[in-house]
């Protein structure tokens, strides 16, 4: 039920907010959403590990086998503690910041908190792989639409290098599913894997999710589509 919220409460409110069309009550509409979800990640933090509340699994895509399994486990409950905690401060650090569209702005902001925790609670590997495409979505239109002078070069590296790291990362997770004896996305049919795999498949499907994992977060050298600041002419330092 928690995760399910998580996922819900931004999602929800990053559609209504595209209707909002003042730039006041849109700021304060995504503030509000924002520290409710905050809200009840802390609930969910404070309930126990057994707690029923804290996962979900139902029917989804059941001829491909996944399912919307959904959780919070140690790992994941920091991520998402992370990403609760960095939006509200993200809203009040821009309250007066003045943008186009701000409801726009604002609405997609939401939609990509929903994404991003869709990704930390997914005990699915397909699941997960939607939510990471999800949460690409509104940061692609938040590029392109807010981004600096040249936005619109960064916005097609931004297309170009996601594609390629989605690409290969569905690759590996596909090999995987076939690999599994029941044909499952479930997490836990992966993890089965490291006792069945030989040691040559585990390393270029390593190296295969790992390139793209790196692709997305983004680390070096493939960090080129990441915004760099603009060079400013300063005056030298003197030495009294």
């Amino acid at each position: 039920m928690v995760p399910v919220l998580l996922i819900l409460i931004p999602l929800i409110t990053g559609l209504v907010g595209f209707l909002i069309k003042n730039e006041g009550n849109a700021r304060v509409w995504s503030l509000l959403s924002s520290i409710v979800t905050l809200l009840v990640a802390l609930w969910g933090l404070s309930l126990a590990k057994t707690s029923p509340m804290l996962a979900a699994n139902v029917e989804w895509l059941p001829d491909l086998g996944s399912r919307f399994a959904v959780g919070l486990d140690g790992l994941s409950k920091i991520l998402v503690l992370l990403t609760v905690v960095c939006f509200p401060l993200i809203f009040i650090a821009t309250w007066r910041d003045q943008y186009k569209k701000a409801w726009n702005f604002y609405a997609l902001m939401l939609l990509s908190q929903c994404g991003l925790i869709g990704v930390f609670v997914a005990t699915d590997a397909l699941l997960f792989y939607f939510f990471w495409e999800l949460a690409l979505i509104p940061v692609y239109f938040l590029c392109s639409q807010w981004g600096g002078e040249r936005r619109i070069q960064a916005t097609f590296k931004f297309f170009i290098y996601t594609f390629v790291g989605s690409l290969l990362m569905l690759v590996g997770i596909i090999w995987l599913y076939w690999q599994t004896p029941d044909h499952s996305f479930s997490m836990e049919s992966f993890y089965a894997l490291r006792t069945k795999l030989s040691g040559a498949d585990q390393t270029w499907v390593f190296w295969l999710l790992f390139v793209a994992f790196a692709i997305k977060m983004p680390i070096w050298p493939l960090h080129t589509r990441s915004p760099r600041p603009t060079s400013s002419r300063r005056p030298p330092l003197r030495w009294s």
